[in-house]
């Protein structure tokens, strides 16, 4: 167990955070070391003015101690992820988008029956992570995802930088299309299995494409027939 003195008290730092504590503390700015005591007064629940007289030694432990239990993943059961519905994948990928930090108890009760600890929701983050990203990989012709990007970024950090309203919008239009412009259809499409929804996505495109190409064949060759005469 790890404690910080203060003046000649001594605090016990917790093993785990719950979402409520994650949440409070990801929202300060840990490079400034001005609310360093406003974190550690978060950490321990309590008030800050009891922190002004810890030395700077002091709070750089806790700091980094705090950033290490923020850090901290524990595996928990997690729901199979090819179960997932259309709808809640659309969900899932707007609530990622606007921040995990303002959406993780509904994330985490999607992927899972639940939980109060940070250690377990940011795990079940983490693996859905790898999931959306294996998903957009592998319909990246489906979302038009250009190969050439900077080498410097993983692809979830390309998926977050996006504009949530857009991304929101976006799916709209999709499901909206899906459904043929009928509200009464729309639960029928985001009820409907994620991989039956994106193949049909995906045969959609490419027979738009193919019909796009034969038009532009036959204005080819329209064009080259008056040419001749």
């Amino acid at each position: 167990m790890v404690k910080i003195t203060i003046d000649t008290h001594k605090y016990a730092l917790p093993e785990r955070l719950t979402i409520k504590q994650w949440k409070q503390l990801v929202s300060y700015d840990f490079s400034d070391t001005d609310q360093w005591p406003k974190i550690i007064a978060t950490l321990l629940n309590e008030d800050v003015s009891l922190l002004k007289t810890t030395t700077l030694e002091s709070q750089t432990l806790a700091i980094a101690f705090t950033i290490e239990i923020m850090n901290k993943r524990s595996s928990y059961i997690v729901r199979d992820f090819n179960s997932i519905l259309f709808g809640e994948f659309i969900d899932l990928d707007i609530y990622m988008v606007q921040g995990v930090e303002k959406n993780l108890e509904t994330i985490v009760n999607i992927l899972s029956d639940g939980t109060d600890w940070a250690d377990e929701a940011m795990w079940l983050v983490d693996q859905y992570s790898l999931f959306r990203v294996h998903t957009y990989r592998q319909y990246a012709g489906l979302f038009g995802i250009n190969d050439q990007h900077d080498e410097d970024e993983t692809d979830a950090e390309r998926l977050e930088k996006t504009d949530p309203n857009k991304i929101a919008k976006g799916w709209y239009r999709v499901i909206a299309d899906l459904a043929e412009d009928d509200i009464l259809r729309l639960d029928l499409i985001t009820d409907q299995p994620l991989k039956k929804a994106l193949n049909f996505m995906a045969y959609k495109k490419e027979k738009q494409l193919e019909e796009n190409f034969r038009l532009m064949q036959q204005k080819r060759h329209n064009e080259l027939s008056r040419t001749r005469k």
